[in-house]
């Protein structure tokens, strides 16, 4: 009997420290409960052989897709927060330079009742983006082994480009950790501080990001959770 009261406490004690930071204590909380049980591992570590760890040799410039799936969304891939990201790269003496823009793109359909629904971009294009561009410049990149950590500061979400809630959202603190390379893929880990419309932390070991080179107006990439890895 003493067993089952002191955990009934620490679940209520639990859940009032929660509450403290949401506007819509129990129906956030139980969705973040329900979104993450039974969530698979790390994405950080594994092995991927479509991710290119050798820096180019050349200087160049990219379009990428980044496509980031995250704890708030069980690490749903139809559920990713996506972006529109171009990237400029130029090699130098012990490592590179790497300056990267992302934009948000489209990711919630305001128009379905009640209250919408997550959605995607029709395509890898300008026109499919919400909001302003943050910009990473001259991120150092490490010679023959792509390492890069850029720092992006603080992203707004507008409640369209938001695919998780569908609400207007600010992550502050945002850090992308990962691996650029010379193929058509490179990947990072996703950390950063959620502050509105609640307080949550984004783990970079639970939220991964893959960004997957494109032209201008073509169709999105459908990748499979097994693919978000980063071999950090």
């Amino acid at each position: 009997m003493r067993f089952g009261i002191a955990s009934s406490v620490t679940a209520v004690s639990a859940f009032a420290l929660v509450a403290a930071c949401l506007p819509d204590p129990k129906g956030e909380y139980e969705d973040y409960l329900s979104r993450t049980a039974g969530m698979g591992g790390s994405g950080v570590g594994a092995a991927d052989a479509s991710i290119d760890t050798k820096p180019p040799e050349t200087a160049v410039e990219g379009l990428y897709v980044g496509i980031c799936v995250t704890a708030l969304a069980a690490r749903d891939p139809s559920q990713a927060l996506r972006f529109y990201t171009e990237t400029k790269y130029t090699p130098g003496t012990g490592g590179g330079k790497l300056t990267i823009n992302i934009t948000p793109m489209i990711g919630w359909d305001k128009t379905v009742p009640p209250s919408g629904e997550y959605t995607q971009p029709k395509s890898v294009s300008k026109s499919e983006t919400r909001g302003t561009t943050i910009t990473a410049t001259d991120v150092a990149v490490a010679d023959g082994q792509g390492r890069f950590t850029a720092n992006l500061g603080t992203i707004n979400l507008s409640g369209e480009a938001n695919s998780i809630s569908g609400r207007d959202a600010v992550i502050e603190n945002t850090v992308l950790d990962g691996r650029f390379g010379d193929g058509d893929r490179f990947c990072s880990t996703l950390g950063g501080n959620l502050t509105v419309p609640y307080s949550f932390t984004f783990n970079p070991d639970q939220n991964t990001c893959v960004f997957v080179k494109a032209k201008e107006g073509d169709k999105l990439p459908a990748l499979t959770s097994e693919e978000f890895v980063c071999p950090l």
